[in-house]
């Protein structure tokens, strides 16, 4: 039976989103540090995005408190840092309205063929600022990717031949919306 190892940074002062490597070879990650640690959360694309879309809805949904209440940071398990990082499996974000704080939870993907290793989990929580600067930054470096096929939406590979399914392969071109080539 495995292990779960829950990590939880508390509040946290920074908060930061980044890819790694060029379009379509890129990694994606969220890093948050506090007095306790450090995690590093490495994700897909689509996962990126979503945290960005989730955020704002959350963001353009709830009010911001008027007399936000104190947030109550969980106690620490153990007084030596968290330094975790991993590729996540799970992600979930929740909204405490009294303080107007966000929380995201992380768990990483399970070994299967390892019996002994344990699953981590790490909760961190930020501001309503650090919040709208995660939004705007995660759609931000998710769009900054491939372009898509005007087509069929699979994304282009600059200096490749495109093989569109919608119009079976017979238009080789990235350029589907009719410019002018000079």
């Amino acid at each position: 039976m495995k292990e779960f190892e829950r990590n939880d940074l508390g509040l946290v002062d920074y908060l930061h989103c980044e890819s790694i490597g060029e379009p379509g070879q890129r990694t994606f990650n969220i890093t948050a540090r506090s007095e306790r640690g450090e995690a590093v959360v490495w994700m897909e694309k689509e996962q990126l995005f979503q945290v960005g879309v989730s955020l704002r809805q959350f963001l353009a949904t709830r009010e911001i408190p008027p007399d936000p209440a104190p947030f109550d940071v969980p106690p620490i398990d153990s007084p030596v840092p968290v330094h975790v990082e991993f590729k996540t499996g799970e992600m979930s974000l929740r909204h405490d309205p009294a303080s107007g704080v966000f929380t995201l939870v992380a768990s990483d993907i399970p070994q299967e063929e390892s019996e002994s290793e344990s699953v981590v989990e790490i909760t961190f929580s930020f501001q309503r600022h650090q919040a709208e600067e995660i939004s705007k930054r995660s759609v931000n470096i998710v769009a900054a990717g491939r372009k898509p096929c005007a087509l069929c939406e699979a994304p282009l590979t600059p200096g490749e031949s495109h093989f569109c399914v919608k119009v079976n392969g017979y238009n080789r071109s990235e350029n589907l919306i009719g410019e002018e080539h000079h």
